[in-house]
């Protein structure tokens, strides 16, 4: 698989919705498709489970850690670039900040 269509398969896997379990209760986690930098506030979009919505995989909080920092890197952060090792900062921070955003979120909704 050449690395175009690679970054084409993570892209549409980062269209996904993910059931993200936390102390609090369940949160489903999406992609929101308009987002243009993943560095941005406007990345994630939070709401409750359905009952009837069907999902193959419940992700404890701290394990979806690891898949938010592909998900930042599959969405890219648009024409913004700092450089290797400062870019590597930002998404971390970035994922870091969103699992406390999942995790407020689901500590107010519940």
């Amino acid at each position: 698989m050449e690395w175009h269509e690679e970054l084409t398969a993570l892209a549409e896997k980062a269209q996904d919705k993910f059931l993200v379990k936390t102390d609090y209760g369940d949160v489903v986690v999406r992609i929101n498709p308009e987002c243009a930098n993943a560095l941005e506030g406007d990345l994630l979009l939070l709401e409750a489970p359905d009952a009837q919505e069907e999902f193959s995989m419940e992700t404890p909080l701290r394990a979806f850690g690891a898949k938010m920092v592909d998900i930042i890197r599959s969405v890219g952060t648009g024409g913004f670039d700092p450089g290797g090792t400062m870019l590597e900062m930002m998404i971390k921070e970035k994922a870091a900040s969103d699992l406390n955003r999942i995790e407020r979120w689901a500590r107010a909704n519940h």
